[in-house]
């Protein structure tokens, strides 16, 4: 018999291969699309809301780190976390149990997250999946929380947070350094406090008394992970991220990765750029602006922390390994 050539030919018995978990997550954090859901809770003296953004993404990505089952519970138990590395006024929380940190944005980083946040599900879906170096610190959620009341003279109030992996979860770190690549007023006092954050000059004055060596394995890495990751914010417009480095003495380890990838550079820093290097305002030209592009800042900080951690050889380690 001949099949006319209009007829479509259906194979029999034909199933398609079930997709394996990993690919259904995968796909889920590539999507374009994204999800928000919003949730509001009514009493007699308030009305209190909580906007989830990317509810499908963060889902996605929480499974794949396997964080998903508890994240939850530990949220329910928050206390009052003071950052003494960062200068941006915002609020800090952290989880009792250690493993979340929940960080307060700005309006600008709340726009700035909305807009690149698909380009960071892609590119953690290549790290997750098909091996790509990194070393972005994770962002597990993203809310919008609203109280207002119904009392009259009481507060209303919105807070927008992201949920962002502790890097220092289980470990104890005997210093932490919070590195930009840049040394002007980059120094701050150190007082013995523990946990204190200190910053790059403090670190140039560290590693000239006690220089950090790595295995070459691990500065390999290391590289490859912040090549990339400058690569990345580079494209998307972001600039001012910093490496955080916990050194453990005891232990003889390093816990690192980048975090504050959120300031995108926008006019209002194009324009400090602009200035700055014209030293229309009271300042030396001799001097490297405070604020520079993005594809600057990326430069800078690689050149910085390629200084900063130093590789010993390994006679162990073999290039095909």
């Amino acid at each position: 018999s001949i099949t006319p050539d209009d007829t479509q030919v259906q194979p029999q018995n034909f199933q398609p291969m079930p997709r394996s978990e990993n690919e259904i997550l995968e796909s889920i954090m590539t999507k374009k699309t994204a999800v928000h859901l919003r949730y509001q809770f009514e009493d007699s003296l308030s009305v209190m809301s909580c906007k989830i953004f990317f509810a499908e993404h963060f889902d996605a990505f929480r499974r794949i780190c396997g964080c998903n089952d508890r994240f939850i519970q530990s949220l329910s138990r928050c206390v009052k976390w003071d950052s003494s590395g960062g200068k941006s006024g915002s609020g800090f929380l952290k989880t009792l149990d250690g493993r979340f940190i929940i960080k307060e944005l700005s309006h600008a980083e709340l726009d700035a997250f909305i807009k690149f946040a698909p380009s960071y599900f892609e590119y953690m879906a290549q790290a997750m999946f098909h091996d790509l170096p990194t070393a972005l610190a994770k962002a597990f959620g993203f809310y919008q929380i609203q109280v207002k009341s119904s009392i009259s003279g009481s507060k209303n109030y919105k807070m927008d947070v992201i949920i962002m992996e502790n890097l220092f979860y289980e470990k104890n770190p005997t210093r932490i350094f919070d590195l930009k690549g840049s040394m002007r007023n980059r120094h701050v006092e150190q007082t013995g406090k523990q946990n204190q954050v200190l910053l790059d000059e403090n670190m140039v004055e560290y590693i000239y008394e006690s220089p950090i060596h790595v295995r070459e394995y691990d500065k390999k890495l290391l590289r490859a992970s912040l090549w990339n990751d400058t690569l990345f914010l580079a494209k998307i417009n972001v600039m001012d991220y910093s490496l955080v480095v916990g050194i453990d003495n005891k232990g003889h380890t390093l816990a690192v990765g980048i975090i504050d990838f959120i300031r995108t550079f926008t006019w209002d820093k194009k324009l400090e750029n602009w200035v700055k290097e014209k030293s229309i305002v009271g300042g030396n030209s001799i001097k490297k602006p405070t604020v520079v592009t993005p594809k600057q800042y990326k430069n800078r900080f690689r050149e910085a922390m390629e200084r900063y951690i130093l590789m010993v050889p390994d006679p162990w380690y073999q290039e095909n390994t």
